[in-house]
């Protein structure tokens, strides 16, 4: 079962070992925790640690050990779970949070690498208690997961009634968005935190979802409306006049818009739907945006995070990690405004040796300039340029 939150509880730290690319990574998370680096380097079973724990919690199966398919994520079997060169056959996730302590869950594969099922091994008091555990957002219905695989470019959207009155879920299979149409029209017309730039008395769901929209893509409109046979949502966009003499359009399907736009929908209601204490993971929100529409997805996080959701992002964007940094700057500049250098963390993962992922943490300054900043992080423009206006001897 679960379980609605009751006190605002964060992760403050999460520790892995023998898990895919991880021997052994540690990372805090805060407010806002960015995640980059090169293709295959570990990004994203920092986030499967995450997912796996909560399906297997979800499915009541996490008090005898972890699940690795379906529905949140698909590992495949122990073997593929296991880090290639490990010492021994246990795995282990480690969730710590300043209110409560630290979960600590120890799985052990003793020879059974065929499994998709990983047995317990040893879970420390808080990783056994239902109680401690329905309390964290990880396990309870103030999380949002929204993948690469996020459906775009299409305007029909199942219903299901259960995943999103009662677990209020955009997604329920590998983070694909899939119930964002069913979401918005049960929650659409209720007011959310207040993410406008200006003054603006509408603060439901779905005018800030096309206030954000139209922060990506000038004048477009957002709207849903029930399928024919009362089991589908159907997504309607259109676009606003340029003027009173400029008449709108309406009516369009997602087919005939910008992919970018149907594709950034779910992104945008996970984030201005969760409340503080919530957890948003994300990956890509940047995919299919022009530069401008990048640097406005990062400015969103922002404010998100900066409200008390716990927004956890992998992006390969150089235009993310500049919104982050202006946001910063910003802050340093007036408090009331921006995003705390504090509340955020950023890694750049690689692997260096012995096929395990390396971490290496980027450190914002007040100014919003990076710290600590390795080789290989968002430094391609700048070698290329070298390399276009040198002159060859």
């Amino acid at each position: 079962m679960v379980l609605s939150i009751n006190s605002k509880i964060m992760i403050s730290r999460l520790k892995i070992n023998n898990f895919k690319s991880h021997k052994d990574t540690e990372i805090s998370l805060g407010n806002l925790t960015v995640l980059t680096g090169v293709n295959g380097c570990g990004k994203t079973s920092l986030i499967q640690a995450l997912l796996l724990l909560r399906q297997s919690f979800l499915k009541n199966r996490l008090s005898y050990g972890l699940d690795l398919n379906t529905p949140l994520c698909s590992v495949g079997i122990a073997h593929d779970a296991l880090y290639a060169l490990a010492d021994d056959s246990k795995i282990s996730f480690d969730i710590d949070t300043d209110a409560v302590g630290v979960f600590h869950f120890v799985f052990d594969i003793d020879k059974e690498f065929g499994d998709s099922f990983i047995k317990k091994d040893s879970y420390n008091e808080n990783a056994m208690s239902q109680e401690l555990l329905g309390r964290l957002s990880l396990f309870n219905n103030e999380f949002q997961y929204v993948s690469a695989l996020r459906w775009g470019g299409r305007s029909s959207f199942p219903k299901d009634t259960y995943a999103v009155e009662n677990q209020r879920q955009i997604s329920l299979n590998e983070g694909k968005g899939e119930l964002v149409a069913h979401f918005l029209d049960r929650y659409g017309r209720d007011d959310v935190a207040n993410y406008y730039d200006e003054e603006n008395d509408d603060l439901s769901l779905l005018q800030q979802t096309i206030y954000w929209e139209q922060k990506i893509s000038p004048r477009v409109t957002v709207d849903v409306e029930s399928g024919k046979d009362n089991q589908s949502y159907n997504i309607i966009y259109g676009f606003e006049g340029e003027d009173e003499l400029t008449k709108p359009i309406r009516g369009l399907r997602a087919e005939n818009v910008g992919f970018g736009i149907s594709y950034t929908l779910p992104v945008i209601v996970a984030l201005l739907s969760a409340r503080p204490g919530a957890i948003v993971i994300l990956e890509n929100p940047e995919a299919h945006l022009h530069p401008d529409g990048q640097a406005e997805m990062a400015r969103l996080m922002a404010k998100v995070a900066r409200n008390g959701v716990q927004v956890i992002v992998e992006t390969h964007s150089d235009h993310i990690i500049n919104g982050v940094q202006l946001a910063c700057k910003e802050y340093a500049r007036n408090s009331e405004r921006g995003l705390d250098k504090s509340l955020v963390r950023m890694y750049f993962l690689h692997n260096k040796e012995k096929h395990a992922s390396q971490v290496d943490t980027i450190t914002i300054k007040d100014d919003g300039l990076l710290e600590n900043q390795p080789k290989g992080f968002f430094d391609r423009m700048e070698a290329d340029a070298f390399k276009l206006y040198s002159i060859e001897e």
